[in-house]
């Protein structure tokens, strides 16, 4: 029980992990739709912060809290492979809703 109060003090600007998974999704959803444009690797670099742009404002998050919040979570591997592994197991539901 201490364990998971402990998890949920959070320093002052970091988004919680429900929170950073949500914005993992988004953004690799994001990723894999501009790598299916059949334009150049140096178009899509200029039109993939654009989606990403839209990923923050879906989620009311700016990008300066999300890179904050990356870089907390990667200190400790451990969490970080937690919120790999859900983001990773959403990813998988939505490939396989859209495959049906």
């Amino acid at each position: 029980m201490l364990q998971s109060c402990n998890r949920q003090r959070l320093p002052e600007g970091i988004l919680d992990e429900d929170t950073m998974v949500e914005l993992l999704i988004d953004i690799h959803l994001a990723e894999g739709l501009v790598s299916t444009f059949p334009i150049h690797y140096d178009s899509s670099r200029i039109l993939y912060p654009l989606f990403e742009k839209e990923v923050f404002k879906k989620h009311q998050v700016s990008d300066s809290v999300f890179r904050k919040s990356l870089e907390y979570y990667m200190r400790d591997t451990r969490v970080m492979d937690r919120l790999y592994a859900r983001t990773i197991d959403s990813l998988h539901v939505v490939e396989k809703s859209g495959n049906q």
